[in-house]
């Protein structure tokens, strides 16, 4: 279930964002160090515009297995899209093929294959004009330099309910060209992160997270506060997000705090799984 109606005022192109977090996730992959990498199976490969990722440590956890790009235009024709499912599929994890509405070739192979649309992610857009947003008293929001980035990754990782090892897909993200990498200090200590990437003007807002022992005390609310001004500075033209598609039996907390900091809803975009029987 999400809001109908004449879609969002904010004009965006569908094949920019992706692009953009095309790149966004194959930095984290990019970033991971090589020693985890190969302990734990974290690897990218790309099929022409399409890329796939996989950490064969956590084969339950689709969400970090993805093939990504999918629905470019070709990719059925040109054998990049079932040369990308053989090559995931070979490493025996489950995994997510997200893809934007209107990829028609690749929806049709993919649903002659087996696959179906799963749980969604709602994508949401916005400018870069000042929230009207609440303080959060007795926070502190803190960007991250190079080699600051332990706490961050730690947190991301508690945040997802990821094992104390993946702290390393995100640890090295701070100082990187183009992120911006945040911690909510509450009390004194980082119990809250979250980053953005800028490319091209145009930003991608995401690994928010927030430790349990934090959680209700406005931390989510002052990221984003932070990150939209300073992608403001940044001269950022257009920013986007996302979170799992609003379901009654789902968490809501990060789709309320998204629309409540001014963004958009701009589309659902499913996530495709083999069907197992």
């Amino acid at each position: 279930m999400h809001a109908s109606g004449p879609g969002p005022r904010i004009a965006f192109d569908h094949a920019v964002l992706d692009a953009t977090e095309r790149r966004f996730w194959r930095e984290i992959w990019e970033s991971t160090p090589p020693d985890v990498a190969a302990a734990h199976g974290i690897e990218v490969s790309t099929f022409g515009p399409i890329e796939v990722l996989v950490v064969a440590d956590l084969p339950r956890v689709p969400m970090l297995n993805l093939i990504l790009g999918a629905g470019v235009s070709g990719s059925v024709e040109q054998g990049l899209l079932p040369a990308s499912v053989e090559w995931v599929e070979s490493r025996g994890v489950d995994y997510y093929v997200p893809l934007t509405a209107g990829s028609t070739e690749a929806e049709a192979w993919l649903a002659r294959e087996g696959f179906g649309k799963g749980y969604g992610w709602m994508k949401f857009v916005r400018d870069t004009s000042p929230p009207d947003l609440p303080e959060s008293p007795g926070l502190e929001v803190v960007e991250l330099a190079t080699g600051e980035g332990r706490e961050f990754g730690a947190i991301v990782a508690a945040g997802f309910g990821l094992p104390e090892w993946a702290e390393a897909l995100f640890s090295r993200l701070p100082g990187r060209p183009g992120w911006h990498c945040y911690v909510a200090n509450v009390d004194g200590e980082p119990r809250a992160a979250a980053a953005a990437l800028i490319d091209n003007g145009v930003a991608e807002f995401g690994l928010a997270a927030t430790l349990e022992s934090a959680r209700g005390r406005g931390c989510q609310t002052a990221l984003l506060r932070r990150r939209i001004a300073d992608m403001a500075e940044e001269g950022c033209r257009l920013l986007f997000v996302e979170t799992g598609e609003l379901l009654p039996d789902r968490p809501s907390a990060s789709y309320r705090n998204i629309l409540r900091a001014g963004f958009e809803e701009a589309y659902l975009r499913p996530n495709w799984q083999r069907q197992r029987s």
